[in-house]
């Protein structure tokens, strides 16, 4: 036994056994390492015997630098030399020409480096040389786990047989493969050739008996029944190969990525359009002869006028031939104007409707209440006690548009907003919707919305009530009249209607509108509403989403009237109450393109150089662009195939402080459809110069304003395919009347 070699100094090339090279051909010398379950390596020297003889000793060379408490069979070993091992046998041995002799050397930890060339020599009796050569040694080699997961349904909320793979590194009798398992995934699991236990996120196979692997071995073990969470994205999983007595055989991890594609709508009904009622036209004016007409700027209420009148409508939206009934709370006489709102030359509105002198009463307050089915309190703040003050006839002098109905008892004034659609069943070349029912959400008029009072806010929310936004207009003056300015400045052929209105007509879409455009804020979506949207897509309806956070709550609409709608906020807290909650496949990157990642307060964004800056200097600032909310393409969520980040940037989270990136997306569905996403919030406030107080914008200059409407104009016409031609004689247009910095709340997590 050779207690140490730990310092051998003579190189092994350099030992030489024998003269003659036909000799040493014959001896066909090789040499060969194995790594042992300890770490060392065993030596196996092999040769052929050329004279006969009886064995006195064979004489081995090592690598210099050679380590390690060294042991042999069937005889004894020493050390000759600094770099050879002698080995003598135990018992008489005798060979014959021809022989095949094999010791083997354990016990050795071999240097680094390599290939070695060393020398063997068997030596008879009567001194003699029985056979003589060398042979080469190559280094031992080693190998890594190479751990590989593989999947094959690798879709959440849905069954799948993994395979876990992976090198052995070191030689034993494999007892037991532990592997995690992918998060929160269930199911009634099978394997073969061994036994399956599970335990804290993990499946342990074994053998029947113990299976003697060599380093190198490749294992693979199918784990088979998996049922994946609803919730994917790219997982970590570990495996580790071990013996009975727990040494680690093999051990490491592999990246797998499960991605939900988006999961399948109901399918909505395109119901005809009703013949329109007496007195009503079959066609209405194009937007540039209505914008013709004289406008005015008395549509404004000055912050003067800010105070306890407060006013709403019985209906969010409205057709020619429709009667919408108006509620009031003042106690004096009042004015009710309705304007529709425009461009105007500048103005933004035109006087369509009014009556003056109407009386009005102090109404009772709203009241707060209601209980689910399961006895949870929904905290409804309604008025839907109050009495009507008037009805408003819808006739052929209101062309369709969005209105903003003035109530005005001289020292308080108010808006109660409404949208007028066109159902002559007309296909205009845009669509702008109203995200009336995220307005709803923030509104906490009475004391309650969905956010904020009596503790932890509602899980229902009703239109029966006033907005206390945007002096009585919801969300539509802070983040929605720039689009509509913009749209009409242009002459486009525009048309409008609600997030009710997708619920209800969205079978509908593709006979209305050739592109549609989602607003800055349209956060909650019915099923219907989120069916609709894909299902326009998939007949070639165009998408522009000029905003961000948009289809990411769920919300159910109580009853046919569309007046209340719930939210569950009861299973699992805010969570419960988003779309992606039902799983990724929910989630709005799949339908949008990008999903929400942030609150911001008003970030500068660069303007880069793809097409949707086209006219704009790349390397222009628009300081406060990135604000509201952004979107950023998650990459464990669903990717459209060709999806492109045409925009990026990086907003501040109001929320911790920290960094996040904001992403505009643009891709092309199968069916020929463009879809694209703004994320921020930002878009309509530019297009006219005032953006809500609370976002810390500065307020955008007419070079942003230039700017932003240039933009705009390129998302329009590439998303509309070439079908909607943007003038750009107006682009650099301001509204002449701007109405008093609205506040808005922007927060979407406590």
């Amino acid at each position: 036994m050779l207690a140490a070699v730990a310092a051998l100094v003579v190189a092994a090339a350099a030992v030489v056994f024998f003269n003659r090279a036909a000799d040493a051909a014959a001896a066909s010398i090789t040499i060969t390492a194995t790594q042992a379950s300890n770490g060392t390596t065993t030596l196996t020297y092999r040769a052929t015997v050329l004279k006969a003889g009886t064995i006195r000793e064979i004489t081995m060379a090592i690598p210099a630098g050679t380590t390690g408490r060294v042991t042999s069979i069937n005889g004894t070993v020493s050390s000759a030399s600094s770099t050879v091992l002698r080995w003598r046998p135990s018992r008489t041995t005798n060979v014959a020409v021809g022989a095949k002799l094999a010791i083997p050397m354990y016990g050795l930890r071999l240097p680094a480096g390599g290939p070695w060339t060393l020398g063997f020599k068997t030596v008879g009796t009567t001194g003699a040389t029985l056979t003589s050569g060398a042979g080469v040694l190559q280094p031992l080699r080693t190998y890594t786990a190479s751990v590989a997961v593989k999947a094959t349904n690798p879709i959440p909320a849905q069954t799948t047989n993994l395979t876990y793979q992976s090198t052995v590194t070191k030689a034993g009798a494999l007892g037991a493969v532990r592997m995690q398992l992918p998060t929160n995934s269930t199911g009634t699991l099978s394997t073969i050739n061994g036994t399956l236990s599970l335990g804290g996120g993990y499946a342990t196979w074994k053998p029947k008996a113990a299976i003697n692997v060599a380093a190198g071995a490749r294992l693979a073990i199918p784990v088979n029944g998996v049922l994946l969470s609803k919730y994917g994205g790219t997982m970590t999983l570990s495996v580790s190969a071990t013996t009975s007595t727990g040494t680690v055989l093999s051990s490491g991890s592999a990246s797998i990525s499960f991605i939900a594609p988006p999961a399948p709508m109901p399918v909505l009904e395109a119901a005809g359009f009703a013949a329109a009622p007496a007195g009503c036209p079959d066609s209405w004016p194009t937007t540039s002869a209505e914008n013709a007409k004289a406008g005015t700027g008395e549509w404004v209420i000055p912050t003067s006028m800010d105070g306890p009148l407060a006013a709403y409508l019985t209906e969010v939206s409205a057709t020619c031939g429709d009667t919408v009934d108006l509620k009031v709370s003042s106690g004096n006489p009042v004015s009710v104007v309705a304007y529709r709102m425009g461009y105007y030359g500048g103005l933004g509105a035109r006087e369509i409707w009014r009556q003056d002198d109407v009386p009005t009463v102090v109404q009772e307050a709203p009241t707060t209440g209601g209980t689910s089915v399961d006895g949870k309190p929904l905290r409804m703040t309604t008025a839907a006690n109050w009495t009507k003050t008037l009805s408003i006839p819808v006739d052929n002098t209101w062309v369709p548009g969005t209105y903003l109905i003035k109530v005005s008892d001289g020292t308080y004034a108010s808006y109660a907003p409404l949208t007028v659609r066109d159902d002559t069943g007309t296909k205009h070349d845009l669509l702008i919707q109203q995200a009336n029912a995220t307005w709803q959400a923030y509104n906490s008029y009475g004391g309650v919305s969905f956010y904020t009072g009596v503790d932890t806010g509602s899980g229902r929310l009703t239109f029966d009530r006033p907005y206390n936004e945007g002096q009585g207009s919801g969300q539509y003056l802070s983040l929605e009249q720039g689009l509509v300015f913009w749209a009409e400045s242009k002459g486009l052929d525009v048309t409008y209607w609600t997030d009710n209105d997708l619920d209800q007509y969205g079978g509908q879409l593709s006979s209305r509108a050739g592109t549609i455009f989602l607003p800055g804020h349209d956060e909650y979506y019915s099923l219907r509403m989120r069916a609709a949207l894909s299902q326009a897509i998939s007949k070639g309806v165009n998408v522009a989403n000029l905003g961000a956070n948009t289809a990411y709550r769920l919300i159910t609409y109580t009853d046919g009237s569309r007046r209340a709608w719930d939210i569950d906020r009861y299973t699992d807290g805010y969570n419960s109450t988003t779309w992606r909650y039902q799983g990724d496949a929910y989630a709005s990157q799949a339908l949008l393109g990008a999903d929400y990642i942030c609150p911001v307060l008003g970030n500068t964004m660069t303007t880069g150089s793809s097409w949707m800056f086209s006219g704009v200097p790349t390397g222009t600032t628009l300081p406060g662009f990135i604000a509201g909310e952004v979107d950023y393409v998650w990459p464990d969520l669903y990717k459209q195939p060709g999806l492109a980040t045409i925009a990026s940037g990086t907003g501040t989270c109001h929320s911790n402080g920290r960094g996040v990136p904001m992403n505009a997306t643009a891709y092309t569905a199968p069916s020929g459809a463009r879809v694209v996403n703004g994320s921020t919030f930002a878009y309509g406030c530019f297009l006219v110069r005032r953006c809500p107080s609370n976002w810390a914008v500065p307020a955008p200059d007419v070079n942003s304003q230039k700017a932003v409407a240039t933009i705009v104009g390129n998302v329009t016409e590439w998303v509309s395919r070439g079908a909607i031609d943007v003038p750009a004689d107006t682009t650099a247009a301001a509204i002449r009347v701007v109405v008093p910095k609205q506040t808005l709340h922007t927060n979407t997590q406590p």
